[in-house]
């Protein structure tokens, strides 16, 4: 077999014409080609983006974390209730189950003024010593027709919701009438707290105590009951006499 006439070698040569001067020759290897024109591009390539990578990480660390505040959705908002809701209702109905026990009972006055109303509850526990709850902003609106005692409960527990029963028995020179309306049928064997209007309190719960009556006489007063859920007396409040005709 015949040799090739020329081999293949490991160098390129390159003829530079500068005339008048006599051409020169320059000599390189292909690997050194390879690594001008493959190697180092590719190395060049990673060392700028390992330097935009140090930057980007760096500008980053920089950056504060955004401060996304919390947003509850009305649906969030209502479980947030119920739940709240509940809790309260749980501890209600341990603080019954143990009254029924006859445990944790402490004897009530049985001289509680004006409590000649209100049938006694069973087991009940005079905690108005305890301060839960007050009243403020009283109003009394007089109509032809009926006459109308406005005022606010405050609850002074700023941890849990106070709920219970509130009842208003107006004294005139006519007689005695309770709010609610319903429980004037039961004045004469006593009224049961749980007769009250109810209602549940965080912070201020207005009231109106409408009595379908006229007054007559002079003077009219108010006094007020609040109990607990469970019946035990949290708050009597014996409002000042209102002179009849008057705007207040």
């Amino acid at each position: 077999m015949k040799e090739p006439i020329q081999q293949i070698g490991q160098e390129v040569s390159i003829v530079i014409y500068d005339s008048p001067l006599p051409p020169r020759y320059l000599r390189f290897s292909k690997k050194f080609i390879r690594t001008l024109f493959i190697v180092a591009p590719v190395l060049l390539g990673l060392i700028f983006i390992t330097l935009l990578l140090i930057i980007f990480g760096t500008k980053l660390k920089e950056t504060p974390a955004p401060n996304l505040s919390t947003v509850l959705s009305d649906e969030e908002s209502k479980v947030t209730s119920l739940e709240s809701d509940i809790k309260s209702l749980q501890v209600s109905n341990q603080q019954l189950q143990d009254k029924l026990s006859g445990q944790g009972t402490v004897a009530a006055n049985q001289d509680e003024p004006f409590l000649m109303g209100i049938k006694k509850p069973y087991g009940m526990q005079n905690l108005i010593q305890e301060n839960k709850v007050s009243l403020d902003q009283f109003e009394l609106v007089q109509d032809q027709n009926k006459t109308s005692l406005k005022f606010q409960i405050i609850s002074n527990d700023t941890e849990t919701k106070v709920s219970g029963h509130v009842l208003v028995f107006m004294i005139s020179e006519s007689g005695m009438m309770a709010y609610p309306a319903e429980s004037n049928t039961s004045i004469g064997g006593g009224v049961k707290f749980s007769m009250g209007e109810p209602f549940s309190v965080s912070r201020l719960r207005p009231t109106n105590a409408e009595f379908l009556h006229s007054l007559t006489g002079s003077t009219v007063k108010f006094v007020i009951y609040i109990f607990s859920r469970e019946g035990d007396l949290l708050l009597i409040k014996e409002t000042e006499s209102y002179k009849v005709g008057d705007k207040s």
